[in-house]
């Protein structure tokens, strides 16, 4: 995970809460995107198999 730039002039307290806090945001997004992902895979339309042809002789 990448590092995160905070402003400069904040305490160590007020950075280690806005950790916690783009943390909790980053699971809520990642939640929704995975919701997103399945509402999408439930609309895509099927892909039909091809029929395999047979070779034959005669």
């Amino acid at each position: 995970m990448g590092m995160t730039k905070t402003p400069k002039g904040l305490s160590e307290k007020d950075k280690k809460a806005l950790q916690k806090l783009l943390a909790a945001e980053k699971k809520k997004l990642q939640s929704a995107l995975k919701d997103v992902d399945a509402s999408l895979a439930v609309l895509k339309p099927k892909k039909a198999k091809k029929a395999k042809k047979k070779k034959g002789k005669g």
